[in-house]
């Protein structure tokens, strides 16, 4: 009997075409050619192009103290201690966590990975008879961590991205049902967007609502906002009792691992105690934590400002060329994320080509990344670039998206919507 086509077959079979079409243009996949990192530069195709898709965003990934920190911990402790962090740890794991919980105000347990930090987490935090609500543009690690919840039967719904009238539908209407706490995860900075939460009408929410907690991945918000560099949602939101605040360490934090946070000691201790990826899996390797010390007392110190005013900066100057040059974005926060919409793929996938020709490297981004025909070219902005980078880059974008049309199709609509193209 032949075997029946679903509708995953079908959408995998998309996902597998579109990676395929974006990776045989040297958009994907690649293997930059450099023996060494130049910061804000990278060699495709034996070319050198200024390095739009990097999220170090501090530029501490090529910090010579990092490095230094990552070689005094291997010296002493090896390239790794092979044990689940319930029986034994290196010294450097109590480190860390102590210039963490300085660096957070608050208590921290630590993670090999933010994906691990959200598998360890959700499923101890959430209860059963809890109902979580998940935005339906949160991180993928997240939605992944979301379907061990689904598994040990809470109910999962998903909430339209940015629709706040609909959130608060159904925050009450959860409430209403259910005698648990309500759960909503979000993103304190989505990846692909660049948008941020809406901290402020979150924090009514749960002064409002005192079943409601919020579980924000800052993944993308941490390091380059906020005091100490402890992230946007904390900036923005301050501590709240129900705020528990995910965050990596791979981005703007320039090491590698995870974070979770929260004021309230006992829930963070439960965590680290019966996380299951915790557990019984393998522990953040002694060159991690020792690079993250490294990154962490430079956080605690004065240079974490400087390092932030050059972002911002670039930011800035981000938002102003754009509006300037009439170049649409999904989202016009001020984080260092920027998403242009095309359209079709294979625009996308000529605009992208163009670039990397004039001398820039920017995400290309099609379905599952972003939704079914709404594929554009996502960049960020580090403190690696300079400012002429910022200009020049924005410069030839707009020139090959009026080349193709582009500039005179695109609607956004600034209530939060997605993009639409229009025929043409």
């Amino acid at each position: 009997m032949a075997r029946t086509t679903t509708s995953a077959d079908r959408l995998l079979a998309l996902f597998r075409d579109n990676a395929r079409r974006v990776h045989a243009r040297g958009l994907s996949h690649m293997r930059i050619e450099d023996q060494t990192i130049t910061p804000g530069r990278i060699t495709l195709g034996g070319r050198t192009v200024h390095n739009f898709g990097d999220c170090s965003y501090l530029g501490l990934g090529t910090d010579p103290r990092l490095s230094a920190g990552a070689k005094a911990a291997i010296d002493r402790f090896g390239t790794s201690y092979s044990s689940s962090i319930a029986y034994t740890a290196v010294p450097l794991y109590s480190d860390l966590k102590q210039r963490f919980e300085e660096l957070m105000g608050a208590s921290v347990v630590l993670a090999p990975t933010t994906t691990l930090a959200h598998a360890a987490a959700l499923p101890v935090l959430v209860r059963t008879g809890d109902v979580v609500l998940m935005d339906s543009a949160v991180h993928n690690s997240v939605q992944m961590s979301a379907q061990l919840l689904i598994a040990s039967g809470i109910e999962v719904r998903p909430v339209p991205h940015g629709d706040h009238p609909v959130l608060d539908e159904m925050i009450s209407a959860a409430l209403t049902e259910s005698d648990g706490a309500v759960w909503y995860l979000a993103d304190g900075v989505y990846s692909m967007s660049g948008a941020s939460a809406p901290f402020e009408h979150l924090t009514s929410l749960l002064d409002t609502h005192p079943r409601l907690w919020a579980y924000v991945d800052d993944a993308h918000g941490f390091s380059w906002r906020g005091p100490n560099g402890s992230g946007l949602a904390v900036d923005r939101m301050g501590w709240h009792d129900r705020l528990i605040v995910s965050a990596g360490l791979a981005k703007g934090f320039g090491s590698a691992g995870g974070i979770v946070a929260s004021p309230n000691d006992e829930l963070i201790d439960l965590v680290e105690v019966c996380g299951p990826p915790l557990t019984f899996g393998g522990p953040m390797t002694p060159p991690t934590l020792g690079a993250a010390i490294a990154s962490a007392d430079i956080h605690l110190s004065p240079e974490i400002d400087e390092r932030q005013d050059a972002v911002a900066r670039r930011i800035e100057a981000v938002l102003d060329g754009t509006e300037q040059l009439g170049i649409p974005l999904v989202s016009r926060d001020a984080t260092p994320i920027f998403f242009v919409p095309v359209g079709r793929t294979d625009v996308m996938i000529d605009v992208g080509e163009a670039m990397v020709e004039a001398g820039f490297y920017l995400n290309p981004a099609a379905w599952p990344a972003v939704p079914h025909r709404r594929a554009g070219l996502r960049f960020t902005v580090t403190a690696s670039l300079g400012l002429d980078d910022i200009e020049a880059m924005l410069a030839q974008l707009h020139d090959h998206l009026q080349a193709r049309g582009v500039l005179d199709r695109v609607v956004i609509d600034l209530r939060g919507s997605e993009p639409t193209i229009q025929p043409g």
